[in-house]
Parts: structure tokens; C-alpha cells; sequence
């Protein structure tokens, strides 16, 4: 599990967002207002999929009938009502940018998948044991991240930063069957490591990571084979799906 450490480090960023937040409100705005707004969005983004992931984990784990039950997919209902905020505040941000520039893409909504119980699905959809390396700079996605992919059966070794995820990927190519990277990383990002690491192994499968899909460079990114995008915030049946798709595809 994650130590308290990164918790604190996330209560700290959206503390520090939200002074930016307040501020567009005032006469004394510094830096870009839609950059700020984008920022907000982003780390929204990645605390819904923490507690979506976490949420997720612990419905594949209970019965429908098991007391708690009801709560946790009350919580998923919230989680749905936050992602709606997010989709407003990105559709803002993306009509701003679109009427400065033209050819901006829309930044898409976030949407939210039904629960199924991961482990029964991957275990009848996939051919076996598989080694994942996950790669995100938030410490909090990469803990929920890591549980969810064992609990549909993955290995799972873990990158924070793009050029961390290189390295570990060029000392372990050979065992590494698919990667899945943040889009959105301080250093190089997640496009930028999908070519660096089809540098190393030009036939690895990419699995990209974001609350974010109409960018052109994503775009061109799923046009390269081997490759997917799974939306934040996801379920574990939408993650078992996506990783199966990708490694064993029909």
C-alpha cells in the first residue's frame, strides 16, 4: 500500500489549486486562467480515479447481498455527479482554447463504466499470467493501479516518470508483455515514452491513461498498432477489458 506521505502530497496539490481556483474569481490573476482551470480538472481527474479504483476493488471483492454493499455503489453514484464537474470544466476549457485556436481539438468528457467483477471476467477472457509495467507519476493512481492490475491476475512493476519507465523497461524488455502509461507526466510524457520505449522494443503493447482522448496526438498515437486508450476514472472491469483486448485479442 501507498505510505501516508503521498496523501499528503495530493491534499497539498489540490490545496494549492484551489488558491489558483479562487483567485480567477479576483482582480489579481497570475498566469493563464484556462491553464489553471485544466490543472484543476486534471488532478480532480486522478482523485476520482482513486476512489473509483478503490471503490472497485472492494465491490469485486463483496456480494450484492453483503451489508456495504449499497453504500459503495452510492459512492459510485457521487463519483459520477464529480466526473460531470470535470466534464463541464474541460468542455469550458477546450471552447476557450478552440475560439483562440481553430484547429485545438475538444478536450473529451469523463465517463464512468458499470461495475463487473474483474478477476471472473479476465480469467475468462485472457489466455494467462501476464507482466505489466504501469507508469504514472501520481504515487496514489500507481498504488490503486498496481492492486487493481493484480487483481485481474497481472505481475506489476511500477515507473513514477517516463524516463524512470525506460530505464526499466530497457533492463527488463524481454519480460514486460505490456505497458501502460499516463498521458499527462511532468518530463516527458506519456506520448514521448511510447516512443522511447518503441525504440528499445518496437513490437511493445501501449496502453495510454487519461481523462483526456480527442488530442491529435493521441490520435496518432492509436493509429500505430499494438496500442489503447482506457479513460480515467476506470473500473476494473473496463481496465480487465482493455488489457485483455490488447494482449490476447480475438
Amino acid at each position: 500500500m501507498v505510505d501516508l506521505p503521498a496523501y499528503h502530497e495530493l491534499e497539498e496539490k489540490i490545496a494549492q489549486l484551489e488558491s489558483e481556483l479562487n483567485a480567477l474569481s479576483g482582480r489579481d490573476i497570475k498566469g493563464d486562467p484556462y491553464r489553471i482551470l485544466g490543472q484543476v480538472a486534471h488532478e480532480f481527474n486522478n482523485l476520482m480515479m482513486v476512489i473509483q479504483g478503490n471503490i472497485s476493488i472492494m465491490l469485486d471483492d463483496i456480494l450484492p447481498n453483503t451489508p456495504g454493499y449499497e453504500r459503495l455503489k452510492n459512492m459510485e453514484r457521487y463519483i459520477r455527479r464529480g466526473t460531470r464537474l470535470t466534464e463541464q470544466i474541460l468542455n469550458y476549457v477546450a471552447l476557450q482554447d478552440r475560439e483562440s485556436d481553430p484547429s485545438i481539438l475538444a478536450e473529451p468528457v469523463v465517463t464512468l463504466p458499470g461495475h463487473s467483477r474483474g478477476l471472473a471476467f479476465y480469467q475468462k477472457t485472457s489466455q494467462g499470467v501476464a507482466h505489466v509495467l504501469l507508469v504514472d507519476d501520481e504515487g496514489l493512481i500507481l498504488d490503486v493501479g498496481n492492486q487493481m492490475l493484480e487483481k485481474i491476475g497481472m505481475a506489476v512493476t511500477t515507473a513514477s516518470s517516463g524516463h524512470e519507465a525506460v530505464k526499466v523497461f530497457e533492463a527488463n524488455a524481454a519480460q514486460i508483455d505490456l505497458v501502460i502509461l499516463d498521458l499527462i507526466m511532468p518530463g516527458i510524457d506519456g506520448i514521448d515514452t511510447f516512443h522511447l520505449l518503441r525504440a528499445v522494443d518496437p513490437y511493445i503493447k501501449v496502453l495510454i491513461a487519461s481523462g483526456y482522448r480527442k488530442d491529435q496526438r493521441v490520435e496518432l498515437f492509436l493509429k500505430e498498432r499494438h496500442t489503447g486508450f482506457i479513460k480515467k476514472p476506470f473500473s476494473l472491469s473496463q481496465l480487465a477489458e482493455k488489457v485483455r483486448s490488447l494482449l490476447f485479442p480475438l
